[in-house]
């Protein structure tokens, strides 16, 4: 991830974030956090890297994705529905098939012209596991930005607290509006709460500003601010 110059977090984020985590007591009473299991970075032992002892414990992002949708609604900002699970096999960028997929709920804002944000609850083993998230306009299709957790084995756990930062970002990056994603045949690049991240050759930060031209064959999912 690239943490380059970018606009300070909105004014309203802060107090957003407030009310999610408050309302995060109760969606998430079921699904406790737990704590970095290497908190001074010591390394991983070499069987962690092949097993998920807890796979359940992920269902946290799902509790925090309604914590989300009910201050979302109860501000009047965006409403939450159930999507075709197999719809996000479809997805821009989507490397799972449909067996891979659980559930799709698409948070659409109420104010015209943003984008939408899209969850899908995926499966490993069969089993609710993480989140494939996206992000859809009116007239741009869903396309993929992020994949959480980025890698589900214990070597790679640092804690639940980094990944419902990380999650609680989305929901500000697309509510703040602005070029969120842009792509090529080869390459991709988006926006993220403090910084951006992408992949292939030669990737420029100015194509997530609406005003820089960008090169021919890219596309770029732009919206409007939910609030």
């Amino acid at each position: 991830m690239h943490r380059d110059a970018y606009p300070s977090p909105p004014p309203w984020s802060g107090s957003l974030r407030a009310e999610v985590e408050k309302g995060f007591a109760t969606t998430g009473a079921d699904t406790p956090g737990w704590p970095n299991p290497r908190p001074d970075m010591e390394p991983p032992a070499d069987e962690e890297y092949s097993r998920c002892l807890d796979p359940g414990k992920y269902r946290i992002l799902d509790a925090r994705v309604a914590a989300w949708a009910q201050v979302l609604a109860g501000r009047g900002l965006a409403s939450t529905s159930d999507l075709p699970a197999a719809s996000a096999a479809t997805w821009i960028g989507a490397f799972r098939g449909v067996e891979g997929l659980l559930r799709v709920q698409e948070i659409r804002p109420v104010r015209p012209r943003g984008l939408a944000l899209l969850l899908a609850t995926t499966l490993v083993d069969g089993e609710p596991f993480g989140l494939d998230i996206a992000v859809a306009g009116d007239t741009a299709a869903p396309v993929l930005i992020d994949a959480m957790p980025s890698c589900g084995c214990d070597a790679c756990d640092d804690g639940s607290a980094s990944l419902l930062d990380d999650l609680d970002g989305w929901f500000v990056v697309v509510a703040t509006g602005g070029v969120v994603h842009a792509r090529d045949g080869k390459r991709s690049i988006t926006r993220t709460a403090d910084g951006w991240q992408g992949t292939g050759d030669d990737l420029d930060e100015a194509w997530l500003r609406a005003e820089t031209p960008v090169p021919p064959g890219m596309r770029r999912w732009i919206g409007a601010p939910w609030l």
